[in-house]
């Protein structure tokens, strides 16, 4: 009842704002990492960051998938399409393979990958045809302006890893680690529990991908962690059927996913793309005041071998962060903005004001 309240609210205080009132704005440069295979918030923060590209708040300048399936890139292609950015490059890890997900914690979460891969137009016809990540980090990068484009990792770290790894090529000079010093202004990564524990995204895959990026990534670069913890009670996508288009890629996939006649979903994924591309700043153009804030001053996070994670407090390091919501900043009202991300129609060529702090008296 409360969301509904949310959303209602939401609807009546929308302004519609034409993105063409800010002709000068430059879209942050950003690059997503995304595991899309086995969980659907993927889905929604790939949503989240083609809005606000569209809308000229995001550069999506291109998204790298570190899951084997093929059909994480073809799923990838349909959301960049539908929403009518079918042109940002999209790259493959390898090998690949015909996986498609199956639910063997809990037997409750359906397939959507491929689903959504064969029922909607995409751009990439083949994944085996997508750059390596390693290829399409060092081209994006090297062309970029200096201390500018923001990582933002929403699974597994198998593909910083090898861009800090990489050697110089015919692409650029630079080595990996001297690359990121030079063009990244900040990493984002969905992963780790705070100020410790033990997390998926860290843990359960690659761990010893993990331990090399987050213990050696290059310390002139800002990371911040948004980790399990921040985002377990934000429930976003409910009543997503009632708001989004009936014939939305992002609508089936977390019908498929979520099963039992629900949408809802913990938005791990979505809120670290929101905070990727938003940051800490107020955005008028939205409408909002802060969503987030840091919740230290000092340390860094540090990781063992087996991809758990305990925060050193460390007063020389001053440029790493975990994320907290910023004072006044409700789980409902955050989840309503991200659903209503989600259920955004690529045919509106305006977006919406999202005036969270009206929207208070009312979670």
């Amino acid at each position: 009842m409360i969301f509904y309240q949310v959303i209602l609210v939401l609807q009546i205080l929308s302004i519609s704002v034409n993105a063409e009132r800010f002709p000068s704005r430059r879209g942050k440069p950003i690059i997503i990492d995304t595991d899309v295979f086995s969980d659907v918030d993927d889905v929604g923060s790939l949503a989240i960051a083609n809005v606000l590209h569209s809308y000229g708040l995001a550069d999506l300048r291109g998204v790298a998938v570190n899951t084997h399936s093929k059909y994480g890139a073809l799923a990838v292609s349909v959301i960049n399409t539908y929403f009518g950015n079918e042109d940002i490059p999209i790259a493959a890890i390898r090998p690949l393979t015909n996986e498609t997900f199956f639910d063997s914690w809990d037997f409750i979460r359906g397939e959507y990958a491929a689903r959504v891969a064969h029922n909607w137009p995409r751009s990439l016809n083949d994944s085996s045809t997508a750059p390596t990540p390693v290829k399409l980090y060092r081209s994006i990068l090297s062309s970029s302006e200096d201390r500018s484009v923001t990582l933002i990792s929403l699974g597994f770290l198998t593909n910083l890893a090898a861009l800090m790894d990489s050697p110089p090529d015919t692409i650029t000079p630079l080595g990996g680690m001297a690359l990121i010093s030079a063009k990244v202004k900040e990493l984002v990564i969905m992963g780790g529990q705070y100020p410790s524990g033990w997390e998926f995204n860290f843990a359960g895959a690659d761990p010893v991908s993990t331990y090399h990026v987050v213990n050696n990534w290059p310390r002139d670069v800002p990371i911040t962690y948004s980790g399990f913890e921040l985002s377990r009670s934000i429930f976003s996508g409910e009543r997503l059927v009632e708001h989004a288009s009936p014939d939305s890629p992002v609508l089936a996939a977390y019908q498929w996913y979520v099963g039992r006649c629900s949408t809802a979903r913990e938005s791990w994924d979505p809120v670290t793309t929101l905070y990727g591309i938003l940051g800490l700043e107020e955005c008028s153009e939205l409408g909002l005041g802060h969503l987030f804030a840091y919740a230290n001053e000092i340390g860094r996070n540090e990781v063992l071998a087996n991809g758990s994670n305990a925060w050193v407090n460390d007063s020389s390091v001053t440029n790493q962060h975990w994320l907290k919501l910023a004072d006044g900043v409700t789980n409902t009202s955050v989840s309503g903005l991200l659903t209503q991300l989600f259920a955004h129609n690529p045919l509106d060529q305006s977006c919406s004001a999202y005036k969270l702090q009206d929207i208070f008296r009312y979670t």
